[in-house]
């Protein structure tokens, strides 16, 4: 008898603790019926108490010849436990018949909704940001530089996933006043659970530009630097991309149409492609030092054959400030007329709080322009740094705050001091005979200094200040520089 009851007891403990997979009024109700059998059960405890006494009483009284025997009441509670476990083993076979047939729905916040099916085989991502921004600028007397409230990007992401074998994603952006297509790819994973190989096929990023990799909500300023200005932003093609070490060794392979410099390609004006590629290595996460774990270095680079036309230039629409101000353009009837290749050496390190990012790309292009033709060699740099004063990880994918923000319970988000020099230099041949730019409208270099913070709320919401100077090297009448750029532009963020 008291082995049934302790069995009991156990049974309604572990139904306490365990988290059943069914809604939150069912458990409740479960927890509700599991109390009130446990009351009943304490009864049953007491009366069998009761009896056993009573028994034990009329054992040490004269026994009549015409008593009646005594009742023991345990079989009546080994009934009703034997019907609470066969209620419990119900609920446990309907929770498991309802798992197999509803799909499953989990929020993180900054990453999306996702519904994933029974069998795990189908997922759907919905996912997103919106990014509110002011530009403020200050002493630059130049054309473009209005102070201004702007929605820079509005995406909702759509992310699928089609077996384990295939897997799509979807982007477009409503900012600035315009609809533009971001990602519309799908990838084929020959190996499920290897990331060796992976097959791209659709409008994606071009595997050149460390910045530009970065993705545009983790960005660590308001806008990129100086070396964005010499790399693709979208183009079409396919690509096979993978980890040949897991967490150690990435490479990025892909043949494309050939976008320019700063560009998005929606087509292809001529029979030639562009072949752009990417390695990038961490060479110590697995020695087990801290401070070395973070290293990363790697390399990228395009290469194809341009052929444009006096009124199809495929050369880029021009380079812009970190104010998007345009500074650099080529002259009407200039376009490309041959090969074009850029070299892109990159690094990172990360390391507790701190974070370093650089890189420097060279971009050589053949252009012409009526009888004249000439192979312009453009360079950029950059140097990034980065301190959370609030003791959070820096990281490539940006900061998730140990605390969010709730000031109820003391909780104020993480903040990060941000530092950027970046430089563009254009060739100096461009500028002869003004050719190819003319100097009185275009620079031939632009130098930019920015400084910023920002504040995460949360992974879901944050907020950046930052102020930069940009100087430049002609650019304005007379072929004199043109007037420094001073700005100061914010973002709130929202992710969703």
């Amino acid at each position: 008898m008291k082995s049934s009851l302790l069995t009991a007891t156990a049974l309604s403990l572990s139904l306490l603790v365990i988290q059943p997979a069914f809604a939150d009024d069912e458990t409740d109700a479960l927890r509700a019926e599991i109390k009130a059998l446990n009351a009943r059960l304490d009864a049953l405890e007491k009366r069998e108490q009761a009896d056993k006494k009573a028994l034990a009483a009329a054992q040490a009284a004269p026994v009549s010849a015409t008593a009646a025997p005594s009742q023991k009441p345990s079989g009546s509670i080994d009934k009703r436990l034997a019907i609470v476990e066969r209620n419990q083993e119900v609920q446990k076979e309907t929770a498991a018949a309802q798992a197999a047939t509803t799909p499953k729905f989990d929020y993180t916040p900054g990453k999306g909704l996702t519904i994933t099916s029974p069998d795990r085989q189908y997922a759907l991502r919905l996912s997103g940001y919106v990014q509110a921004d002011d530009r403020t600028f200050f002493d630059s007397g130049a054309a473009g530089t209005t102070n201004t409230f702007l929605i820079r990007s509005a995406r909702p992401v759509v992310e699928a996933k089609l077996t384990d074998y295939f897997d799509t994603r979807f982007a477009v952006d409503f900012g600035k006043g315009a609809t533009t297509l971001l990602d519309a790819y799908g990838d084929f994973h020959p190996m499920p659970g290897n990331n060796i190989i992976n097959l791209r096929a659709g409008e994606f990023k071009v595997p050149v530009g460390l910045e530009r990799w970065q993705s545009e909500s983790d960005v660590e300023f308001v806008e990129r630097g100086q070396t964005t200005n010499l790399v693709p932003y979208r183009d079409i093609g396919v690509m096979a991309h993978g980890q040949l070490i897991p967490d150690q060794l990435e490479y990025q392979l892909a043949v494309v149409n050939g976008a320019a410099d700063l560009q998005a390609n929606t087509g292809d004006s001529d029979n030639n492609k562009d072949f752009a590629g990417r390695i990038f290595v961490h060479p110590l996460t697995w020695s087990g030092v801290q401070w070395l774990q973070g290293i990363g270095f790697g390399v990228g680079g395009t290469y194809g054959i341009h052929q444009g036309t006096p009124t199809s230039s495929g050369l880029t629409a021009g380079y812009a400030t970190f104010g998007q101000r345009t500074y650099f353009t080529y002259k009407t009837g200039v376009y490309a007329n041959g090969p074009q290749w850029r070299f892109n050496p990159q690094a990172m390190y990360y390391n507790g709080s701190l974070g370093i990012l650089g890189e420097y790309v060279y971009n050589d292009q053949e252009v012409k322009v009526t009888t004249h033709e000439a192979k312009l060699g453009n360079k950029a740099w950059e140097g990034i740094i980065s301190y959370v004063l609030t003791g959070e990880d820096a990281s490539f994918d940006g900061v998730t705050p140990a605390h969010n923000f709730d000031p109820k319970s003391n909780g104020w988000g993480a903040f990060e001091l941000v530092g950027r020099v970046s430089e563009l230099n254009v060739d100096r041949d461009a500028f002869l005979s003004a050719l190819y730019s003319d100097p009185t409208v275009s620079a031939r270099s632009a130098f930019e200094t920015t400084l910023g913070g920002t504040w995460y709320f949360s992974r879901a919401v944050k907020l950046n200040l930052d102020f930069s100077r940009t100087t430049f090297d002609g650019g304005y009448f007379g072929g004199a520089d043109h007037p420094d750029e001073k700005a100061v532009l914010s973002r709130v963020q929202f992710r969703f």
